[in-house]
């Protein structure tokens, strides 16, 4: 039987990927988007001859490996470049993705399909999804987690929050809103509470 395919998608610093870590617990199967990103950035020699035609040779070190950081940087602060970027990578992240659903569901492995993605929408995703799930947070909370946990600048995680579709926004768009505001044993309660809706058939 086709599994129900979960959207999941929060800002920076919301807990998304930590919901999809308990998800995962409970027998979800994971497809992660930044995961399918990298992926191809590493794979595909279509999209490195792309990266290194748009953003040069110094993105890339002495042992041909991406330098992921210098590259946030630059399309962080200029949105130009990362819309360039995404031209480049996002078709061929979706076709990845998409196949990783497609050997799940052939697999039959699971109780349910998750793609975590922080740029759902934006990419028009969800129109692929049962239903959308948002992890939300205080903004507050969610710079203070980034730059905990990405081990970036408060202003840098500002600056990515900013080119995403606003939380509000992330909100309205959701099947379903999962708030991230208290302890980590909290949300697991939240989100085990969660499952019986995104296994439901409607």
């Amino acid at each position: 039987m086709k599994k129900q395919v979960i959207g999941l998608t929060g800002i920076l610093g919301s807990g998304k990927s930590l919901v999809a870590d308990f998800l995962a617990a409970e027998g979800a199967v994971v497809i992660d988007m930044d995961q399918a990103g990298r992926y191809v950035v590493d794979h595909s020699k279509h999209v490195r001859r792309a990266l290194r035609s748009a953003f040069g040779e110094s993105i890339f070190d002495e042992q041909n490996r991406l330098k992921r950081n210098n590259l946030a940087d630059l399309v962080f602060s200029d949105p130009e470049s990362l819309t360039k970027l995404n031209r480049i990578v996002h078709p061929v992240m979706l076709e990845r993705a998409r196949k990783l659903i497609t050997d799940a569901q052939q697999a039959s492995n699971g109780c349910c399909l998750v793609v975590d993605a922080a740029l759902l929408f934006e990419l028009g995703f969800d129109a692929e999804c049962d239903k959308v799930v948002t992890v939300v947070a205080p903004l507050d909370l969610c710079l203070e987690r980034a730059v905990q946990f990405k081990k970036i600048s408060r202003e840098q995680a500002l600056r990515r929050i900013q080119v995403q579709l606003s939380q509000g926004e992330k909100e309205k768009r959701a099947d379903h809103v999962l708030v991230n505001d208290g302890s980590t044993a909290l949300l697991r309660k939240r989100v085990a509470a969660l499952l019986p809706f995104l296994l439901a058939e409607n």
